[in-house]
């Protein structure tokens, strides 16, 4: 199977009950977990699928859509969505019989990441994260950034142009938001479903923004908590989370570097997949290195 193109039904599989999940099982080796972001039309399958045969070829890869996202149950957001998300995957984990697993993660996928880490020390190993969100700040440039303008101006307004705008702010090089993928996103990011979920979610977020209200302690300020070796992976001409923020993070995590690709933005792994994969399996690869003390 690792050495075919992935398809999405052969590798979709989903967890029933009144909250089911949906998520993708792909290679072999040991078990990587990938997490995907936000914004319209996301989905493990959209994030990552280009992704699943290079790294599958290594790596048995578990991708489930987050609750709100592809086929997923939609939560309430009436607490935090990061322990809605981690209460999710712990159940696709246990369903796997997997007790210990790498994490990747991109965007909002990079946050869960770290708050798995925090939370389940136990289950995670190593960590990729690609512009984690609530871990970073830009240090030159206004807050909420291009990439989440143009993000707050789709849901407030969900046409086809202003979907257009937000993914030619997520890459670097324009010839990767396609034909396909323009409709490929609006199929799914324009249902009632989706638009009710998008709103409320970047709602709570730019109110959380305006009036402060955001956790007491910061996910940025727990960065030293997470005892996992961690790779940052930043495309150069990412307008969500711009490279300079990578510094926080890369200074507050105790075991942690930083790798920057170039003609690239905050979809990194969809502009540079065939990079994007080498440079993730040789980090999760290679020997250990030694946990400082303290």
């Amino acid at each position: 199977m690792t050495g075919a193109a992935a398809d999405f039904d052969a590798t979709s599989r989903t967890l029933e009950g009144d909250e089911p999940v949906h998520y993708h099982v792909f290679g072999d080796g040991p078990a990587l977990l990938l997490l995907h972001g936000s914004g319209p039309g996301v989905s493990a399958w959209a994030n990552f699928g280009d992704l699943l045969p290079p790294i599958g070829a290594q790596h048995r890869i578990i991708a489930p859509d987050l609750p709100g996202y592809g086929t997923s149950y939609v939560p309430e957001l009436d607490g935090d969505y990061a322990l809605i998300a981690i209460a999710a995957i712990r159940r696709v984990l246990e369903a796997e019989g997997v007790d210990r697993v790498h994490v990747l993660g991109n965007s909002l996928g990079g946050m869960i990441a770290f708050r798995l880490a925090i939370e389940h020390p136990e289950l995670v190993d190593r960590i990729v994260a690609m512009g984690p969100g609530g871990a970073t700040f830009p240090l030159f440039g206004p807050q909420p950034t291009e990439g989440i303008r143009r993000l707050v101006e789709f849901t407030a307004d969900p046409t086809r142009e202003r979907l257009v705008a937000w993914m030619q702010s997520m890459v670097g090089d324009l010839s990767f938001v396609t034909e396909e993928r323009i409709q490929a996103r609006w199929e799914t990011a324009s249902t009632p479903q989706a638009l009710a979920f998008t709103r409320s979610f970047y709602a709570a977020a730019m109110r959380a923004m305006a009036t402060g209200a955001t956790p007491a302690v910061p996910l940025w300020a727990r960065l030293g908590e997470v005892r996992s070796e961690t790779l940052l992976v930043y495309g150069r001409d990412d307008r969500v989370t711009p490279l300079e923020s990578a510094f926080l993070p890369l200074r507050l995590l105790r075991r942690s570097e930083l790798h920057v690709m170039s003609n690239a933005g905050h979809w990194v792994m969809i502009e540079r997949p065939v990079a994007f994969a080498r440079v993730v399996c040789e980090f999760l690869g290679r020997p250990a290195d030694a946990e400082p003390a303290g």
